[in-house]
Parts: structure tokens; C-alpha cells; sequence
């Protein structure tokens, strides 16, 4: 009966990490396009402000 009820238990514990281990990829994923916009963001200040320090330039 002890031998039955780790061959159950060892299914259940797999089960669970590969849950786990799928969440994480998840993480990860959304991390890394999180990471992505928020580069392309910055870029995008970036030259906004190039932008405007040549406009505030040209003022001069």
C-alpha cells in the first residue's frame, strides 16, 4: 500500500513543477516584452527630446 501511494504522489509533485515551471516562462516572457517596450519607450523620449533641444536651439 506504501509503494501505491508514492507512485501517486510522485505524479502530483511533477504536475506541480511543470505548472510551475510553465508560470515562469510565462514571467519571463512578459517580462522581457515589458523590457522591450519600455526600451523602445525610453528611445522614443529620447529623440523627443533631441527634437526639442534642436527646436529650443534654434530659437537662439
Amino acid at each position: 500500500m506504501e509503494k501505491e501511494t508514492k507512485n501517486l504522489e510522485i505524479p502530483v509533485a511533477e504536475n506541480e513543477r511543470n505548472k510551475a515551471v510553465e508560470n515562469l516562462l510565462s514571467l519571463k516572457e512578459y517580462f522581457n516584452n515589458q523590457l522591450q517596450t519600455d526600451q523602445e519607450t525610453y528611445q522614443a523620449i529620447a529623440t523627443l527630446g533631441d527634437k526639442l533641444g534642436v527646436l529650443w536651439n534654434g530659437d537662439k
